[in-house]
């Protein structure tokens, strides 16, 4: 009878335990990432109500944070700037409806003359955005 030492054989299978390894730790990156881009980039403190709703739809969203700078998409717009920008994003999102999300400690007076400007630029539908008490 003959005899094969170990070191000898071909191995015929593929050894998947690392595969899986580096899998499952891609999973668990994207597990805790996930939020991050749901929530978005912009860091604004919205107000407190009880009547919030939730809204799912392709809204365009529009930031002004407490140092009452203009965001939309992730970019600074200036308030003369942004019936251009917006008219683009109508057509993109074939939607007029508009989310305003204002910092809490941004100042009124901004917060009127966005309004203001979204609505000229041909918002049909302006949404405040809240957090839920």
């Amino acid at each position: 009878m003959r005899r094969y030492k170990l070191d000898d054989k071909e191995f015929s299978e593929i050894n998947i335990t690392p595969f899986t390894d580096v899998i499952l730790v891609v999973l668990i990156i994207f597990m805790i990432t996930s939020p991050f881009l749901i929530t978005g980039a912009l860091k604004v403190k919205l107000p407190q109500s009880s009547a919030s709703e939730t809204t799912v739809a392709n809204d365009i969203e529009v930031y002004l944070n407490n140092k009452n700078q203009i965001f939309l998409d992730d970019k600074i717009v200036d308030i003369t700037e942004l019936p251009s920008a917006l008219q683009a994003e109508f057509i993109q999102k074939n939607n007029r409806d508009v989310i305003v999300k204002a910092d809490k400690d941004a100042v009124y007076g901004s917060v009127v003359q966005l309004l203001d400007a979204l609505k000229n630029a041909g918002a049909s539908k302006l949404l405040m955005a809240t957090i839920k008490k």
